[in-house]
């Protein structure tokens, strides 16, 4: 396989279609790449959008920068929601988005996350503690998750003894998988992943930059529809979706 056709699997192995479309046969679905820590929102919303529509849409998760380097090499895409400002800046510095539509939508929270009734550390700090931890963070190289995580670690000064026992994962919701499966003892994942089950301990925002997450409409893509989409996001449903699954408003 080479390393494009690799960028691509990571992607579509967890897109996510609506059922039963009430589209005529002749309208393709709306193309919608999505950071994965937004997968609970996107796809209530992905509902919303094709009963008020009448148009089916396909939700393909991924990394915010498995995402992007997709893009780059041209993936058709409509809508790209990013776990980070920094990859929709430079998708727009090459040309990829149309620039008008970009905004942001929201700010992550990172939480340490466990599936089962095992101890739970109160704090990053408390992870060094604990000999053997498996811990399984998004990997740092295209998630922000990860970025943010291994920031966090560094600041409160454990990166470095815990580094043997970190487990990188494609993406957030991967990592979560990760100690879902077992094969790790924790994540340090996004608040939006960790309220559906399992237990958590939210980071302090003070020990990372900002998950200032963005989203805009692709060049090249179906405008009008992808902005419909948007809309939903930034309606008042949209919003309450997204504080309740943990997201913190733009300031």
């Amino acid at each position: 396989m080479n390393r494009r056709s690799a960028l691509f699997s990571i992607c579509w192995t967890v897109s996510f279609a609506c059922s039963k479309s009430t589209q005529t046969p002749s309208v393709r679905p709306l193309r919608v790449a999505a950071a994965a820590d937004v997968e609970p929102v996107f796809a209530v919303l992905a509902e919303r959008f094709r009963h008020k529509f009448g148009r089916e849409v396909v939700l393909s998760f991924a990394a915010s920068g498995v995402l992007t380097k997709q893009l780059e090499h041209g993936a058709p895409f409509d809508l790209f929601a990013s776990a980070s400002s920094e990859h929709i800046e430079r998708l727009r510095q090459k040309g990829r988005l149309r620039p008008q539509s970009i905004r942001d939508y929201a700010r992550g929270q990172l939480t340490i996350w466990t599936a089962g009734d095992g101890p739970l550390p109160l704090s990053l700090a408390a992870l060094a503690q604990t000999p053997r931890l498996r811990i399984a963070v998004a990997n740092p190289e295209h998630a922000p998750y990860g970025q943010a995580a291994v920031t966090a670690l560094r600041k409160v000064g454990v990166y470095e003894g815990l580094s043997r026992q970190l487990i990188y994962a494609e993406n957030v919701r991967q990592a979560q998988q990760f100690a879902e499966s077992g094969n790790a003892d924790l994540a340090i994942i996004a608040r939006s992943l960790a309220g559906r089950s399992g237990r958590f301990v939210e980071v302090p925002l003070t020990l990372h930059p900002p998950i200032v997450q963005s989203l805009a409409v692709i060049a090249g893509g179906e405008e009008g529809p992808a902005a419909d989409f948007a809309e939903l996001l930034f309606s008042t449903e949209g919003r309450r979706l997204l504080r309740d699954s943990g997201f913190l408003p733009v300031e």
